[in-house]
């Protein structure tokens, strides 16, 4: 097992370019983290929030973790005191992935092969999908008409 030690007072300052291809725009960032704070400050120069102090350039955006959860604070508009988004950022854990399934779910009775509906699922596993597939679009009354579910899924 890896142990990380903690690191604090730390300071790093680059310089972001634009991205896009007919700009030389380039602002100057600063991403700080102190003391026993938990969290890591992000400051743009010329970018600030409402309850900084003139000439400053207070962070912007703010990443820690809070009830457990990773969030990231951004302070969009200067005019507000509370950031203007907090994201919570659990649902990106690599734990949360899921294939896509896509396919047809019919029926089949004593006339045949009947189309219910397409389906596009994001589920673990095919049987998590045909559960939810069932879950969704499965009327139970198809069971007492004796009607019998099939998948076909697309690859």
């Amino acid at each position: 097992m890896t142990r990380i030690s903690r690191i604090t007072n730390t300071t790093c300052q680059f310089l972001l370019t634009d991205a896009s291809l007919d700009s030389d725009d380039v602002i100057s960032v600063k991403i700080n983290q102190e003391g026993d704070d938990a969290g890591l400050s992000i400051s743009l120069s010329d970018h600030s929030t409402k309850t900084s102090e003139e000439g400053f350039d207070d962070a912007v955006v703010y990443l820690e973790i809070y009830d457990g959860k990773p969030v990231l604070r951004v302070w969009a508009d200067i005019n507000s005191e509370e950031p203007t988004h907090v994201i919570d950022l659990s649902g990106s854990h690599i734990s949360k992935r899921h294939d896509v399934y896509k396919g047809t779910l019919y029926y089949t009775d004593e006339e045949g092969k009947h189309i219910l509906d397409s389906f596009e699922v994001h589920a673990e596993t095919k049987d998590d999908a045909k559960k939810k597939v069932m879950d969704d679009l499965w009327d139970p009354r198809l069971d007492s008409a004796s009607c019998v579910p099939h998948f076909e899924f697309e690859e």
